[in-house]
């Protein structure tokens, strides 16, 4: 029941970046808002639980986006794996490190985005508009990324004790 409440959300999340966004407010240089939800089950719920809805939203975005395939796998993925190993490093209980890394995903799937249209293109395609769009995306993440977080913590704590009884911190049951 718990995988389909955060595949419900995750849906919501790809339905609101792919069609809302850019349609009713003209946001085309904001940030991918499923970086903070790997994020967010990459730091503080259980590995099983996050890499599974994970691959869900990966293959959801993949498959709605216009993208290489697997682009969005590959780099969730990735970034899935390597903040589930910051926690060993940093005391991430806290939320003032969290724009810091969604800010470093962000610039993550950006780089692994560039290097997908370079392999494509055959040359190195770079512009202003480039730098543009991901100054926007960081100036978005600021701005959004510490209502995101308290967002997700007040949905997965409230989900955490309808469903199950628990409450995780940092991937581990209370």
């Amino acid at each position: 029941m718990q995988y389909l409440v955060f595949f419900f959300l995750s849906l919501l999340i790809v339905v609101l970046q792919t069609t809302i966004l850019p349609n009713a407010f003209g946001f085309l240089w904001f940030y991918d808002l499923i970086i903070p939800l790997v994020i967010y089950f990459s730091l503080y719920r259980p590995f099983r639980e996050g890499f599974t809805i994970l691959i869900a939203a990966a293959i959801l975005m993949d498959m709605t986006s216009g993208a290489p395939a697997g682009i969005y796998l590959t780099t969730y993925t990735w970034l899935f794996l390597a903040c589930r190993q910051t926690w060993r490093f940093f005391d991430v209980k806290h939320s003032h490190l969290f724009p810091a890394i969604v800010i470093i995903g962000v610039l993550f799937q950006q780089l692994i985005f560039w290097l997908a249209i370079r392999i494509q293109a055959g040359h190195f395609v770079f512009s202003g508009d480039s730098i543009r769009l991901v100054f926007f995306q960081v100036l978005w993440v600021v701005i959004s990324s510490p209502f995101i977080f308290l967002f997700l913590q007040m949905f997965f704590g409230a989900t955490d004790r309808m469903i199950s009884g628990k409450a995780y911190e940092n991937g581990q049951s209370n």
